[in-house]
């Protein structure tokens, strides 16, 4: 304990010592400045001589005022440049960032690429824009392969320094209508798949047909606003087999975001009917050849 209130004694002696240092440094130079200054005053020197000559005195004698000042006070100037150093660069890092946001929402709103309400993707993250000021940009999360409105209920701040960094989406036009894909798993079990395919697709055109005009038109202005190519209204059905070798049926078919999950729960329970009626007849038709031969 004793060391510790030794410490700030021994720090108040010291600085209390270079004060007084400093006083009498000062004292001293002003003092020798004054006395030569009043000598060459009195001497025999032509009044040009002394002015320059006591000039030169005022000028050396300010010089040997710094330099003394600075050699007492040397290690607090160090550790004051030291701070100063620290504190600039944690300014600049700082205004770097402001100035960043600032810009990236001058970016924003020169693009115009997106609104208030749009959809759009930043990055890896979806959402619903539901504020946008200059400094940054606030969305309400979605899954945009989502069935229902799509909302995880979790809201999400971008500062606008990322339009810099991160590419930017616009999925305005997949709010109403989206790609929605499921898919369907079942062991063979001597049924055809391909016969569940066409079965398949006959049902899903039934289940779309009260919406298909309407498909159509958006699904046409989305791949004229956006460039891509959609699978349409007409539902897209793939046959592949997975490591297990069973039968994987995969459905993609363009439909309202809120009937996408009505429509998956159809499709299945078709899959899965016309499965176990062709089961059913397999089971049979293998049952009445066994009795035939007996």
């Amino acid at each position: 304990m004793s060391f510790y209130r030794a410490g700030p004694e021994m720090l108040e002696a010291l600085l209390t010592h270079k004060f007084v240092l400093t006083l009498a440094t000062i004292v001293t130079i002003l003092l020798l400045r004054w006395l030569l200054a009043a000598a060459i005053a009195r001497s025999n020197w032509a009044k040009a001589d002394k002015r320059r000559r006591i000039s030169t005195v005022h000028n050396y004698s300010n010089l040997l005022l710094v330099i003394g000042l600075i050699a007492i006070w040397i290690t607090e100037l160090r550790e004051f440049a030291l701070s100063i150093a620290a504190f600039s660069v944690a300014i600049v890092l700082a205004l770097r960032e402001f100035v960043q946001c600032f810009v990236g929402g001058v970016f924003q709103r020169s693009m115009r690429a997106f609104n208030v309400g749009d959809w759009i993707k930043i990055g890896d993250k979806f959402g619903e824009v539901i504020d946008s000021d200059w400094l940054s940009t606030t969305l309400l999360e979605i899954d945009p392969h989502g069935l229902g409105n799509g909302y995880t209920g979790a809201t999400l701040f971008i500062p606008n320094s990322a339009f810099f960094t991160q590419p930017v989406k616009n999925l305005n036009f997949m709010r109403r209508y989206i790609e929605h894909s499921f898919a369907l798993v079942r062991e063979s079990n001597g049924v055809n798949p391909m016969a569940a395919k066409e079965y398949i697709s006959t049902r899903i055109r039934e289940h779309c047909e009260p919406f298909r005009e309407v498909a159509e038109r958006y699904c046409k202005l989305i791949e004229h606003r956006m460039g891509v190519e959609l699978s349409g209204p007409d539902a897209e059905v793939r046959i592949t087999t997975n490591e297990l070798g069973h039968d994987v049926l995969t459905v993609t078919v363009f439909c309202p975001r809120e009937e996408a999950h009505e429509i998956e729960q159809k499709v299945t329970e078709d899959f899965f009917n016309f499965w176990h009626q062709q089961f059913e007849a397999t089971s049979r038709g293998g049952a009445n050849t066994s009795a035939s031969g007996a």
